[in-house]
């Protein structure tokens, strides 16, 4: 038994030390494997390194070449931007104030568009100014830029739907009629005309309710109208055809009353004889 556990002990002793001798090369396999790959990693990312850099002269080359281009055609458009200038006789500068004066133009209108019909009738002396200033503006040289007259067309737009909003008459007012009114004594009120022969203008204005001029009930609400349209003229006591034809902002000219007596021949039967609240078609000439 004791040869048989020496042979034992022996056996084992060879196996263990081939083992331990077996482990230690292959951790010495596997210490010099990792320094090979880390070598031939080097090369590799040093032949990629000068292939890079090879690479990055070449751009850079191009950079600088396309840089050059990029000089060269901005002084072109310089150039041409200059040339621009002098046709529309100004400057960068004075291209932005001019835009700046549009675009307080564009404001004013888009604040007028928010008005009633009443309220923008009241400032039509003021559209018809914004529309005077507008049209000089128009006639610079400068909204021949294209992105100028866009703008410039935008605003026209918004002008003309503007104009087109505004009552071409002043918007009536209405008169509650109590006991004791009449016509007369209505168009005599300081708050209605404070002349009582323009009673006939409410009268023909009411016609659908007011069947008799001597006739008007309390309660009923009666359209006070403010104003004639364009091309038309209200008449008011002391007036006759030739003192209308002589009004500067009509004819100027007292003898052409008889155009407005040939187109007003339906209420104008005595042309020496005209009366207040007659409203009379003004040709143009």
């Amino acid at each position: 038994m004791d040869g048989f556990k020496k042979a034992v002990f022996l056996l084992c002793a060879v196996a263990f030390v081939a083992l331990v001798l077996g482990w230690n090369s292959a951790e010495a396999a596997e210490k010099k494997m990792p320094y090979k790959e880390y070598q031939a990693l080097l090369a590799e990312y040093a032949q990629r390194e000068s292939t890079a850099t090879a690479a990055i002269a070449e751009v850079q080359k191009e950079t600088d070449s396309l840089r050059e281009q990029i000089n060269q055609t901005e002084g072109k458009i310089a150039a041409v931007q200059q040339e621009i200038y002098e046709l529309i006789q100004s400057d960068e500068a004075g291209v932005k104030q001019f835009e700046g004066e549009l675009d307080r133009t564009a404001s004013q209108i888009q604040g007028l568009r928010y008005l009633s019909a009443e309220e923008l009738y009241k400032e039509h002396e003021e559209i018809k100014a914004l529309r005077d200033r507008f049209n000089q503006l128009k006639a610079n040289p400068i909204c021949y830029l294209p992105e100028i007259r866009q703008k410039v067309e935008t605003i026209e737009g918004m002008l003309a739907d503007l104009e087109a909003a505004m009552p071409k008459v002043a918007p009536p007012d209405y008169y509650t009629v109590v006991r004791g009114d009449c016509l007369w004594g209505i168009a005599k009120k300081k708050e209605v005309y404070g002349d009582p022969y323009l009673w006939p203008w409410i009268y023909s204005t009411n016609r659908d309710k007011i069947k008799n001029p001597n006739l008007i009930y309390p309660d009923w609400v009666l359209t006070i109208p403010r104003g004639v349209g364009p091309g038309q003229h209200l008449v008011v006591r002391g007036e006759w055809l030739s003192k209308i034809a002589g009004y500067s902002h009509i004819y100027g000219d007292p003898t052409k009353w008889t155009k407005i007596y040939q187109v007003n021949k339906d209420q104008i039967k005595n042309p020496n004889l005209i009366y207040p609240a007659y409203v009379l078609e003004i040709p143009q000439e």
